[in-house]
């Protein structure tokens, strides 16, 4: 049996595959984020734990970051090591100060002194580890300006001239009254002004954390007192006191302790309230410190603190801390035994205790002439006081007393009567004034002052040996009648003789130590005569430029700008000159010598040269006697006056000339006048001058016309002269 053919058995297999999706597995991926976060988390915590700790040591967060501390480093060394590269280096330093005790030392500061004058240039800051000293910082100590020295001076009696010279700082110290958490470093100078001496500084805050030196406030002081440092109630607070005389002056400061710590000025100038709250005491108490009324200012913020209850800030409390600083001074001053009744009445007055002021003066008649004085030296303060009251407090009547007798002091009783019945209706207010010292107000005062118009008046500005501020005079003197009213005077006028005549001097320049100058503003009648002694004496009458003779000066009177004395002399029509001897160079008495003769080769300026191109030329500045300088005249002159060079030529021979330094820069100025027998057909006169500077450039002419230079002033360092001018029978001074 055979087998048959058949298929055979088959066995299937079947795959299964997954098809890909392209999903990212987030899961993973945020785990491990969340990880590496971490890590760098913990990693910055413990790297700036180090920082903190060790400021210095490697840290890659100071390469990251570097800004976060001082990047300065030094190699550490033992005091020894710092004294012998100081040695080497030629380096001068002051007493190392230690912090905070010289026996647990954290930190040492070492100033670095100018070997010549011993003032502080830097301050190496060192930090201590274990026996060794590592330079951690080093800053510039540079000077302060003495105009912000000086700031507190102004508009006292002892302001000095504005200066913007440098003041070095002499010492330092740490400063005291400061929680000793971290060092304060106060920075001092001293330099005098007249009776004044003035102390000044700088104040600079150490971080020990960053190792470095904040300079946190420049300050001075005419009342000779460092800064001090008060608790308040809003927190630590500093005080720089920059009273003079009599009348307190502070400023406050309160402590922010930020990082680095900050002083923060407390100002009366500004309300801290919104205007939705009702602070009428508030904005009157600030009114009122504004004005320097402090005693009434406290009086009305304390009222106000009660008023706004929960409302009142920390910032509206340090605003009544400085008020209070104030007050209390005042008040203390009115309480003192003073050396006259006058500093009596001006502590009362400088207090806002206007009524015992005024009883004061009332009760003592034979001191309204030295009070009245007094205001007038202290108006600007005082006027300041009385209006702001008036403005707070508009019925005041001792206080509209007082605004008339202030007024009356700058002006004149009539003024003053006038200025307070513009404030009142009140006869009995106005009677109270015209009865003081017993007679009508108006006649007393006159008599005092010396503004009465009767030759019968007594004598009223004081007597003085004092030469006074001003060395020399230029003025234009008028002819008059009478002598005119207003006049603030020494004397009984006397009757003139015949032949006599009474003049008006219109002071135009005035000379003291610092040069020529207009007569200033805000001087006053009185202050006026005692600092022009000496001129007064020597006032000389000019015609042109001859000697008439003197006068005798009698008065004196401001109005606004205008500055006039009354005097007396020969009688001259017309406007006269006044001036001092030797006040002026008159151009008739300079050492004129002929011009030198231009080169030949001189161009002629009108057809080859163009203005513009000569006035944009930069000249070297040369000596006359070379030719550059030669041709350069010869090219100006005959530029400015229209010349061809042969004109030119023919008017050489004529020219006088001179050189002066006019400018006061030390660079000498080319004067050329016309001398006698000018050619007619130039069309010139004798006698007009043209002044060039050394680059050609014209600074003055009066060639073609109606004037004619007849003086020059002295001039000073960095101070031009000053040209006196007559034209049309009148004298004008030109400046350059």
């Amino acid at each position: 049996m055979g087998l048959s053919k058949s298929n055979p058995p088959t066995a299937q297999v079947k795959l299964l595959v997954s098809p890909t999706t392209g999903r990212i597995p987030w899961s993973l991926l945020s785990w491990l984020a969340l990880g590496s976060g971490g890590a760098l988390l913990v990693a910055m915590i413990l790297s700036g734990a180090k920082l903190i700790v060790d400021p210095y040591s490697p840290n890659w967060l100071k390469t990251a970051f570097p800004g976060l501390v001082n990047t300065f480093e030094a190699a550490p060394q033992t005091a020894d090591e710092i004294q012998a590269e100081m040695r080497a280096q030629n380096i001068t330093h002051g007493q190392p100060i230690a912090w905070p005790r010289a026996d647990q030392p954290k930190a040492w500061f070492y100033p670095i002194l100018n070997s010549d004058d011993k003032t502080i240039q830097e301050l190496w800051v060192y930090r201590v580890q274990n026996d060794q000293l590592q330079r951690v910082e080093q800053v510039k100590i540079r000077p302060m300006k003495e105009s912000f020295i000086t700031t507190p001076l102004v508009g006292t009696a002892s302001q000095v001239a504005s200066v913007d010279s440098d003041a070095s700082l002499s010492s330092v110290q740490p400063m005291a009254g400061k929680a000793a958490n971290e060092p304060w470093l106060l920075l001092e100078g001293q330099r005098r002004y007249g009776n004044t001496v003035m102390r000044y500084g700088q104040i600079l805050s150490y971080q020990s954390h960053a190792q470095r030196l904040h300079r946190l406030l420049n300050w001075s002081s005419p009342a000779g007192q460092p800064p001090q440092w008060k608790n308040g109630d809003t927190g630590k607070q500093l005080i720089v006191d920059q009273t003079v005389g009599l009348r307190p002056s502070f400023l406050l400061y309160q402590l922010v302790p930020n990082d680095p710590p900050r002083l923060q000025e407390v100002s009366l100038y500004r309300s801290v309230y919104e205007q939705d709250l009702s602070t009428s005491l508030y904005d009157k108490a600030l009114k009122l410190a504004q004005g320097s009324v402090w005693s009434h200012s406290l009086q009305m913020m304390e009222s106000a603190k009660a008023t706004l209850g929960h409302d009142w800030s920390a910032e509206a409390q340090a605003q009544l801390d400085l008020i209070q600083l104030h007050a209390t001074r005042t008040k203390a001053q009115t309480d003192q035994t003073l050396s006259s009744q006058q500093q009596h009445i001006l502590a009362y007055l400088i207090d806002g205790q206007w009524d015992k002021a005024l009883s004061t003066l009332e009760n003592n008649p034979a001191i309204y002439g030295p009070t009245l004085k007094r205001l007038e030296r202290d108006f600007d303060a005082l006027w300041r006081g009385v209006t702001t009251h008036l403005q707070v407090h508009p019925k005041d009547v001792t206080t509209q007393i007082w605004g008339a007798l202030l007024v009356t002091s700058r002006q004149s009783p009539e003024a003053g009567e006038e200025w307070l019945q513009k404030k009142t209706r009140s006869k009995a207010t106005l009677e109270r004034l015209q009865a003081l010292g017993g007679q009508k107000f108006a006649e007393n005062i006159a008599l005092i002052n010396g503004y009465s118009d009767t030759n019968t008046s007594t004598a009223s500005l004081p007597a003085t040996n004092e030469p006074g501020r001003y060395t020399s005079l230029i003025g234009q003197a008028t002819a008059v009648g009478a002598p005119g009213h207003g006049w603030l005077r020494s004397q009984t006028l006397p009757t003139l003789a015949p032949g006599q005549s009474w003049y008006h001097i219109n002071v135009q320049l005035l000379q003291d130590n610092t040069g020529w100058g207009r007569p200033p503003v805000a001087i006053t009648a009185t202050n006026m005569w005692a600092e022009s002694v000496a001129i007064r004496r020597q006032l000389q009458l000019f015609s042109g430029n001859r000697h008439v003779a003197g006068v005798t000066v009698h008065g004196v009177q401001t109005t606004g700008s205008r500055l006039t004395f009354l005097a007396s002399g020969p009688k001259i029509n017309g406007s006269t000159l006044v001036t001092t001897p030797n006040s002026l160079q008159w151009l008739t008495t300079l050492p004129w010598q002929t011009a030198p003769t231009p080169p030949v080769e001189s161009r002629n300026a009108t057809n080859e040269s163009s203005v513009d191109d000569a006035e944009s030329t930069q000249f070297p500045q040369t000596d006359f006697h070379q030719t550059d300088t030669l041709t350069l005249m010869a090219e100006a002159i005959s530029r400015q006056l229209g010349l061809t060079f042969e004109q030119t030529a023919q008017l050489y021979p004529h020219l006088q000339y001179i050189r002066m330094d006019l400018m006061g820069d030390r660079t000498a100025e080319h004067i050329f006048t016309m001398g006698p027998g000018v050619p007619s057909e130039l069309g010139l006169f004798p006698g007009k001058v043209m002044i060039l500077s050394d680059n050609g450039k014209l600074l003055y002419s009066d060639v073609g016309q109606q004037r004619s230079l007849l003086a020059i002033t002295g001039k000073t360092i960095n101070k031009p002269a000053t040209l006196l001018v007559e034209q049309a029978g009148r004298y004008d001074l030109i400046g350059f």
